[in-house]
């Protein structure tokens, strides 16, 4: 069986392209994105619709803020695609995905960070440096250094599915909710 060929518009594939000066920044939206040491601004290219329920209680939240939504929005690739700035010393707080999380460093240092077999662990990635988590694992993020002419890393991060879900660590949610920023 072939692949099917189509020959759109350059109108409609216009629709598929996100420049990076056009795209929204957003710095809050969610639980954490307030507290000192979580501050951050996600910049959300494509996918990344909250998935069912989402913040009905369950704890299961959007990896992007629900209000944000994707610049290039009339598709569903199958993934999120969104670019995360922070401050060094800021990041996200300890969570888990029900989706595959990669990781490419654009711009300064981050910690990547993990619940594993042996406790919490973590790497140290440059730029240019990919690190892709499985599903189902505690992880965390956080700029250490930027480059010389910048006050914020960037990192790209692709998170597997059309409407992936979050949920964050017992821990976090502790935080959180000694902050006021979630209820048990």
């Amino acid at each position: 069986m072939s692949i099917p060929v189509k020959l759109p518009t350059k109108q409609s594939i216009m629709k598929c392209v996100a420049r990076f000066k056009d795209i929204t920044r957003n710095e809050g939206g969610l639980p954490d994105a307030d507290l000192p040491g979580y501050k951050r601004t996600f910049l959300n290219i494509i996918g990344f619709k909250p998935p069912e329920g989402a913040g009905a209680g369950d704890g299961v939240f959007s990896p992007v803020p629900d209000n944000m939504r994707a610049y290039i929005n009339h598709l569903q690739p199958g993934f999120g695609m969104a670019f995360v700035q922070a401050e060094p010393g800021n990041g996200v707080m300890m969570h888990n995905h029900n989706t595959n999380e990669t990781f490419m460093v654009l711009e300064g240092k981050w910690r990547m960070s993990w619940e594993g077999d042996q406790g919490k662990e973590s790497i140290e990635l440059d730029k240019y440096d990919v690190v892709s988590f499985p599903p189902f694992l505690q992880r965390q993020f956080y700029c250490i250094s930027t480059d010389p002419d910048k006050q914020k890393g960037m990192i790209l991060g692709v998170i597997g599915g059309d409407q992936p879900g979050a949920e964050y660590s017992p821990e976090s949610v502790k935080e959180l909710v000694k902050a006021g920023k979630m209820s048990l």
